[in-house]
């Protein structure tokens, strides 16, 4: 099965998490005036009695094209993914609780300036970069 690499937004994401980004985002001010705050951009959702933690990921790029042989996912909480260089990435995802629902199968490609939260349960593949170290 091959998969068409799509734009990453918000419409087309939906069924499978956030899209994390500013441009056509509202805001407010905050510090006098000095900064924009975009508030509420993702659902952060734990379910059990933990705490929720912030990490740095640096994903090596992946050879393309790339076979696709897991989707991981997450009962207890959603994880979000945010760049930090400004570089692109591809996610792949898809629903399905006991096993991946290959017709929900989808991979989405960043512009460099978004990130993504997956919501709980959305299988996804593990992270990987398009052109360098991200």
């Amino acid at each position: 099965m091959k998969l068409q690499v799509l734009p990453l937004s918000q419409e087309a994401f939906s069924a499978y998490g956030d899209v994390i980004e500013t441009q056509q985002r509202d805001f407010f001010h905050i510090n006098n005036g000095l900064v924009e705050r975009y508030h509420d951009l993702a659902l952060v959702e734990i379910l059990e009695q933990d705490r929720t933690l912030i990490s740095i990921n640096r994903a090596q790029p992946a050879n393309l094209p790339l076979a696709i042989h897991e989707l991981e996912r997450h009962p207890l909480g959603t994880q979000a993914f945010i760049p930090m260089k400004g570089e692109v990435f591809v996610v792949v995802v898809a629903l399905g609780d006991d096993k991946p629902d290959l017709s929900t199968l989808r991979a989405f490609i960043t512009n460099g300036e978004q990130g993504v939260n997956y919501h709980r349960n959305v299988r996804h593949h593990p992270l990987f970069a398009c052109n360098r170290l991200a």
